[in-house]
């Protein structure tokens, strides 16, 4: 038996129905085949009891607030950071970077969505180990010295600051010799007297840095050329720290200090989903409100400071501020809606040019049906022509009868008049033959 389509399947008003139908299943194809932003990332930092790590865990807490998951991963510092961000194996792709770690240029994966905050320059000393206080890294000669582990921003920053002075880390003739030591390390060897200096990158709030700052035995090295090294390493800056300003009650520190200071930058790899960097921003700045010591209040988040490339969506957000959905929404929400208009917006403008030559091809339709039927009588006039005897009554009721079960939109109505009339016509004048 033969299927034949219900003709009314494929005209008005059903015929704009399966274009819809057409255009919604394209619409879906396509928002099943855009990813979501994921629901859980990972963050590398620094040590356990450093601030990098204090960081991340209190903008942990601020993602959980927009429904996302953020493992924090502990690490030796910067140098390790860019390495993780740059091997998509590693899964991480948020990291805190210091200031003047890494070549941009040979990582051209990683961007910066802000400076976050400033971490100080510290170089603290045995008391005993030197008679006077030390104002100069060229008074370190003779000693031991912890310039932190490979793969931290802390022995980077020493060998540059080092460097400055005519001093070579990775030379075993100068006079000093060089510690690999972490924080936590390092602080048990000043104790034990197994070394005699260490130079640590931090801010004063970190736990393990008010450790040090604590220690009776230690002193803290005061810059007397600090304008010097902001000069000759321009992401380094002077700090002043009062007297007591750490902590009043314990006089931390004893004395007026000029320090240095290097930003640190939030980053994220190339592999991070758009729509997360507004909550990313968004924490960043709840989580900056906790660090606040020696910063100035509304110093940080900040387009400067860094020479990573600068994240597009990260410059708009500082300059703009989140959106208005990301304002009165929660972020999931946003989400769906931005994707409902990034969707939507192609298939409208696919949408509204098919329904502008809709029109069109309905009366094309209309005219190629009702001209078919033209022609099949003109065919029928020229068998008569040619055979007077033709039986042409069965052919042309035929034609009457598909003629009076055509289907078209008022509009076009007039044409399926007239050309009843016209096989009328052709029936009478035939009749008279």
């Amino acid at each position: 038996m033969n299927f034949r389509f219900p003709q009314r399947l494929i005209e008005p008003p059903w015929l704009y129905v399966w274009l819809l139908l057409c255009v919604a299943l394209i619409g879906l194809s396509i928002w099943f085949l855009v990813p979501t932003p994921p629901k859980k990332l990972v963050m590398t930092t620094g040590i356990e009891r450093g601030l990098y790590y204090r960081f991340g865990e209190q903008l942990s807490k601020e993602l959980a607030k927009e429904g996302i998951q953020l493992e924090v991963l502990s690490s030796a510092g910067s140098v390790e950071n860019i390495e993780r961000l740059s091997q998509p194996s590693s899964g991480v792709q948020i990291a805190l970077l210091q200031g003047g770690v890494g070549q941009p240029s040979e990582h051209s994966q990683i961007s910066a969505l802000s400076a976050v905050f400033d971490e100080q320059v510290w170089v603290f000393y045995r008391r005993q180990a030197f008679k006077t206080p030390i104002t100069k890294l060229t008074e370190l000669q003779g000693q031991r010295v912890s310039v932190g582990p490979v793969g931290s921003g802390t022995r980077a920053l020493s060998q540059q600051l080092l460097g400055l002075n005519g001093i070579d880390i990775n030379k075993s003739d100068t006079g000093i010799i060089f510690k690999d030591l972490n924080a936590v390390d390092t602080l048990k060897a000043l104790k034990t007297n197994q070394i005699d200096v260490a130079i640590l990158i931090s801010a004063p709030q970190a736990p393990i840095i008010l450790e040090y700052l604590r220690a009776p035995e230690l002193a803290v090295m005061s810059f007397d050329q600090a304008d010097a090294y902001a000069i000759r390493l321009p992401f380094l800056k002077k700090v002043s720290v009062p007297r007591g300003v750490i902590n009043l009650a314990e006089d931390i520190p004893k004395r007026d200090l000029t320090i240095l200071a290097t930003p640190t930058a939030l980053v994220v790899s190339e592999e991070i989903h758009p729509a997360l960097i507004t909550p990313l921003m968004r924490s960043a700045e709840s989580a900056i409100t906790q660090l606040g010591l020696l910063q100035k209040e509304g110093e940080f988040p900040s387009a400067l400071g860094f020479a990573w490339p600068h994240n597009e969506d990260a410059k708009h957000y500082l300059k703009t501020g989140p959106s208005f959905l990301h304002r009165h929404l929660p972020f999931w929400s946003v989400v769906w809606i931005d994707r409902a208009i990034r969707i939507g917006l192609p298939l409208l403008a696919i949408l509204l040019p098919l329904f502008n030559y809709l029109p069109v091809l309905i009366r094309l339709r209309v005219e190629a049906r009702t001209s078919a039927l033209y022609k099949r009588l003109r065919q029928l006039e020229d068998k008569l022509q040619k055979d007077k005897a033709y039986n042409w009554r069965q052919e042309l009721d035929q034609i009457y009868e598909q003629a009076s079960k055509l289907r078209v939109p008022k509009k076009y109505a007039v044409n399926v008049y007239e050309l009843r009339m016209y096989i009328e016509m052709v029936a009478k004048n035939l009749g008279q033959i």
